[in-house]
């Protein structure tokens, strides 16, 4: 498994999660994610921060290589492309 991080600034919440659910989802897994999780900022920069999987990192260069996603991202209110670092998860613990 490949997991992303991307960073989106948008102009409207729901706007953006309405795309990304649906057309979003589309294009995603046409490109092999195995599923994505949208974490809100609360500093009020209307910035979201979002884990993608991927089954592997050629599938996620394929997304990005793909002329149609961007076009899809705009209809979802994403102000420009967002940023996607690579991370690994290395540990998870029980509170």
């Amino acid at each position: 498994m490949y997991t992303t991080l991307a960073e989106v600034e948008y102009e409207d919440l729901a706007r953006f999660l309405s795309v990304f659910a649906t057309e979003g989802r589309s294009k995603r897994a046409a490109h092999g994610s195995l599923g994505a999780e949208v974490l809100s900022t609360e500093d009020g920069s209307n910035r979201v921060i979002v884990l993608i999987d991927w089954r592997d990192e050629e599938v996620y260069r394929d997304f990005l290589a793909d002329p149609t996603v961007p076009p899809t991202m705009a209809r979802g209110g994403a102000k420009g492309r967002p940023k996607f670092t690579p991370v690994s998860r290395v540990g998870r613990f029980a509170a």
